[in-house]
């Protein structure tokens, strides 16, 4: 029976600057805000336990540099955006986008402390399908993946689904988890019954796919889930169509979420979803307009009696899936003990593999070599289609064949 060591957890789970899984992660491009967000005034983000401000200049350049001032340690998210760059709140040194310091207010020409040696950490930035995406590794940089859900013809919709109080690959792997549907989400889904799914798992060139079939309360029909994971943690997927009239017409909705770390214990999670220009479907009573906001902790011995004095035991879960999702990834421990786990060989069978290809794709990096779907050839970045959806098939059309993303 396979099981994660509690070496393997660590270096899976570890997301800080020299660990194997940090160096890792910092080879590929994050979204690390939305574009229409980004106006006048800066923003305090933390990617990797990295304290970081996000900002545009007046001139619409973006920086991403580190969030406290050279001088006294001040926060740069209080400052103000000038034409050349952000200025402190608190003695008005000025930063570029590079985090270069380029003014010192009150300090003469010849002081020995020189701006031109002060300089913070800074990260390339580029903008694609409304998002900002930032690069935190070595040079060269590769090229920002132009999946068909950020550059198709169609319609666009992001948000910032949540953030969670636990690792990144918890999120992630909830992804790579097709029995979960069944039982979480009975209450967002009530037509798929709650039984174990056909599964089949295949790994892709850019990370790995799954498809399921599982019955639903319609005679003859089954419900088809083709869901893919992009290193090094897109969850793509249409579930999305579930809330879209027409959804069986035209090409199928999918969607993308990145589960960014914060740090160790707390992960951002980043939607997209895209609607291609030939579905004529409309989203009605679109779920996604509202966020997972985990309340501080929800999981709490006596929580009840802490409330109130006649409580109503029990934890509520509200029917909208990414809600359920939340939830049960949330009552976790913050980093899951996965030694302590016990994996079925059908049922984790993605799971396995999510974790085997993590540390294979781990060591191709440690030796020097670019691991999976860093992309740097602009041939083939022009498009990349991921074929993730859901649908609704008679029984005689299932086929768990292999299917792999193409671009």
């Amino acid at each position: 029976m396979y099981k994660t060591t509690k070496e393997e957890n660590e270096i899976l789970t570890r997301t800080g600057k020299g660990t194997p899984m940090g160096e890792f992660l910092r080879r590929y491009w994050w979204p690390i805000g939305i574009s229409a967000h980004l106006k006048e005034r800066p923003t305090f983000i933390r990617v990797f336990g990295e304290d970081l401000v996000l900002f545009r200049d007046a001139k619409g350049k973006i920086g991403v540099i580190g969030a406290f001032c050279a001088h006294r340690r001040a926060n740069l998210c209080l400052g103000d955006v000038e034409r050349d760059g952000v200025r402190c709140r608190y003695h008005g040194w000025l930063y570029d986008s590079d985090g270069q310091c380029v003014q010192i207010p009150g300090e003469p020409p010849n002081s020995e402390l020189k701006k031109e040696s002060i300089r913070l950490p800074a990260y390339p930035v580029e903008e694609l399908g409304g998002l900002i995406f930032a690069y935190f590794g070595p040079q060269p940089a590769p090229l920002v993946p132009r999946y068909n859900f950020l550059v198709g013809e169609g319609e666009v919709y992001i948000t910032i689904q949540g953030f969670q109080n636990c690792n990144w690959l918890q999120c992630v792997e909830n992804g790579m988890d097709p029995v979960h549907p069944s039982f979480t989400h009975g209450g967002a889904w009530p037509d798929i019954m709650s039984t174990e799914p056909e599964l089949g798992f295949h790994e892709t060139e850019w990370g790995m796919v799954y498809k399921a079939y599982r019955k639903t309360k319609e005679p003859g029909m089954l419900n088809y889930r083709e869901h893919h994971l992009l290193m090094p943690g897109v969850s793509c997927g249409g579930s999305g169509g579930r809330y879209l009239s027409g959804a069986q017409a035209g090409t199928p909705v999918s969607a993308a979420r990145w589960s960014v770390p914060i740090d160790d214990t707390h992960t951002m999670l980043m939607r997209v979803r895209f609607k291609p220009s030939d579905n004529p479907g409309k989203y009605e009573g679109d779920p996604f307009s509202k966020r997972w906001k985990p309340p501080q902790e929800f999981i709490v011995p006596y929580k009840e009696y802490r409330d109130s004095d006649a409580p109503v035991l029990g934890y509520p879960i509200p029917p909208l899936h990414f809600i359920e999702d939340g939830m049960v990834v949330d009552s976790m421990p913050p980093i899951a003990d996965r030694e302590n786990e016990n994996l079925g060989p059908a049922i984790d069978d993605g799971i396995i593999k999510l974790r085997q290809m993590y540390l294979r794709e781990v060591g191709k990096m440690q030796r020097g070599e670019d691991p999976k779907c860093i992309v740097r050839d602009p041939e083939k970045n022009k498009e990349i289609v991921i074929p993730a959806y859901e649908k609704w098939v008679p029984e005689s059309e299932r086929n768990l064949g292999k299917t792999a993303a193409v671009g």
